[in-house]
């Protein structure tokens, strides 16, 4: 008698990769419903979806990955790119565009109070002031904008980084992989 068991290979990536695509159907539908979409989980859902799929490559094609898991984003990419025998060119796209990416959301994440000034107003030329000119100069990267210029952005990276390796321009947004286990042993179903 012999014994079954389905298993899934689950990828991070895919999920990250999915709820960020949710929030650009979202934002591209925003007018249509009347609502702004918050445009800061862009940055933090690029940034998920990137590192994860750095794992998801590392994991599959280095044999020491998870030695290495832990470190920096940067060393990570600088790692693969030896692995598929590249150089990583950090002042070009698209790297450069991760670096953006991960310079932002280092801001989010360990960022600390910081005081902006706003224009000195005297009381004989009152002005509107703008709220988004008493924000620091790296949140107000962060407009509708660029945040639909990185959907492309994104998708190169994500492209070129599987492409290294031979992978399928779709790979990246794999979520799982697949099968049954046959009397202990990985394998076909006759």
């Amino acid at each position: 008698m012999s014994t079954f068991q389905a298993y899934s290979d689950f990828t991070a990536q895919g999920p990250n990769v999915r709820a960020l695509m949710s929030l650009y159907a979202l934002l591209e539908n925003e007018d249509e419903k009347g609502i702004r979409i918050e445009l800061t989980p862009f940055v933090v859902f690029l940034a998920f979806s990137i590192e994860s799929y750095l794992n998801s490559l590392g994991a599959r094609h280095l044999a020491i990955w998870d030695e290495i898991e832990r470190l920096r984003w940067k060393d990570k990419v600088t790692i693969l790119y030896k692995t598929a025998g590249y150089k990583p060119d950090w002042g070009n796209e698209p790297l450069q565009f991760a670096a953006e990416v991960f310079k932002i959301r280092d801001k989010l994440a360990h960022g600390k109070p910081e005081r902006v000034l706003g224009p000195v107003i005297d009381d004989a030329n009152p002005v509107e002031i703008n709220p988004l000119e008493l924000q620091p100069e790296w949140y107000r990267k962060i407009t509708k904008d660029w945040v639909l210029q990185a959907k492309e952005r994104f998708r190169n990276l994500m492209t070129h980084l599987g492409n290294m390796f031979g992978e399928h321009e779709s790979d990246h947004l794999m979520t799982a992989t697949g099968g049954v286990i046959v009397d202990g042993s990985i394998g076909l179903l006759d």
